[in-house]
């Protein structure tokens, strides 16, 4: 009986030392707090590709006046939150006020706090003279979170695909097919990097990543003469697999091809996407690339066209991708995704954006800060870590 109480005790101690360096790590609400204010004459609400969850709150009161979907916020991923007040009284201090209200948050779900992927925005709306014009501007939370992909979203989304891959005998004019786009980050970042040949490009082909996948598929008949991709891997996270049933390592619905032709590039892309959708929101990423690397280890560069607003649900796999990754980054309006910033930094590889570039991340020093996309970070025991969010 001793024995036993004696080893409960060594397995907690054992537990509680293995979790408090995550405790010890992660962002507190203290942090959000002391984040740089953003003033704004008055918060007007843009969605963008994610939904919203609007808890609100009154004038001076840290308070939920409404009811809220805790079902919905429990299982939303979740990319950014804005805690928004009004000033007044003018100027006056009111962190102790907006730190209880981050607190009411993390009382419901403690990871929105401590996740230092979320990206949390304190705006302070200056469109008032008095208390009365104050309560009329609003107060609370905004969580800007990406939804699952509905069946009905889905068949729109096979549909919109025909319309942006035509057949053959459809295509107009490369110059024409180029003003239809309405982003054009990939084929910008190729057009860009001039020094990537030989590549193998993998594209995530889920939820709203269609339209950047069809700019991969289009390359081949708006550079003509443009051989530099020479294999395409694209993924769909499981073939409609429902998410019990998907494995870290062979989640599947995966498929390739040896890119010969505008063609053999569009059959590729309506196969993967006929195939599913992949249901839940994290991606399979380090598998696909996995299977990449074995498919065409003689490639000279491997390009990652990657979904900013999914988390990588493989991440654990990195160490068995042995290629250098050069990212492409789609939808970065909210800021980055970290998790890409370090599938960089391990493999070698860079990251990019319609914008910018971020490359040469192995030669950066220990302790070094560097910034990328209006955010700071900085190098911390090998690793990639935030310092400061955009804006």
């Amino acid at each position: 009986m001793l024995k036993s109480t004696y080893m409960k005790r060594v397995h907690f101690l054992l537990l509680s030392l293995i979790s408090l360096p995550l405790f010890l790590n992660a962002r507190s609400s203290n942090d959000i707090i002391d984040q740089k204010e953003i003033k704004c004459f008055r918060y007007m609400l843009h969605t963008d590709m994610l939904k919203v969850l609007v808890l609100n709150m009154s004038y001076g009161n840290p308070d939920l006046i409404s009811a809220l979907d805790r079902n919905l916020l429990k299982k939303a991923d979740v990319r950014q939150i804005d805690l928004v007040f009004s000033d007044f009284p003018k100027g006056e201090d009111l962190k102790a006020l907006n730190l209880h209200r981050i607190k009411v948050l993390e009382s419901i779900r403690p990871d929105l706090v401590k996740d230092e992927s979320i990206r949390w925005k304190i705006i302070r709306q200056i469109d008032c003279k008095n208390e009365g014009e104050a309560k009329t501007l609003f107060h609370g939370i905004v969580i800007h979170y990406k939804a699952e992909q509905t069946e009905e979203e889905r068949r729109m989304e096979h549909s919109s695909m025909d319309d942006l891959l035509p057949a053959d005998s459809l295509l107009e004019k490369p110059a024409v097919m180029r003003k239809k786009l309405r982003d054009s980050t990939v084929v910008k970042v190729l057009e860009r990097k001039k020094e990537w040949n030989n590549m193998t490009v993998v594209a995530d082909m889920t939820g709203s990543m269609s339209p950047y996948v069809a700019q991969v598929v289009l390359w081949f008949h708006l550079k003509l003469n443009d051989k530099r991709i020479k294999n395409l891997v694209f993924f769909n996270d499981g073939d409609m697999k429902p998410t019990s049933a998907k494995v870290i390592g062979s989640t599947g619905g995966i498929y390739h091809t040896h890119a010969t032709s505008y063609k053999a590039a569009r059959d590729l892309a309506f196969l993967t996407i006929s195939k599913g959708g992949g249901g839940d929101c994290p991606e399979n990423d380090m598998e696909a690339l996995i299977h990449a690397i074995d498919f065409a280890p003689k490639s000279e560069a491997f390009v990652l066209v990657a979904d900013n607003n999914s988390p990588v649900k493989d991440i654990s796999l990195l160490k068995n991708v042995t290629k250098p990754v050069h990212i492409i980054l789609c939808g970065t309006k909210y800021g980055v995704n970290i998790e890409y910033i370090k599938i960089a930094l391990a493999t070698g590889g860079s990251v990019h954006t319609m914008e910018a570039d971020l490359e040469d991340l192995k030669k950066k020093n220990e302790g070094e800060k560097f910034a990328f996309m209006g955010s700071i970070y900085q190098i911390i025991g090998g690793e990639v870590v935030l310092i400061k969010s955009k804006g």
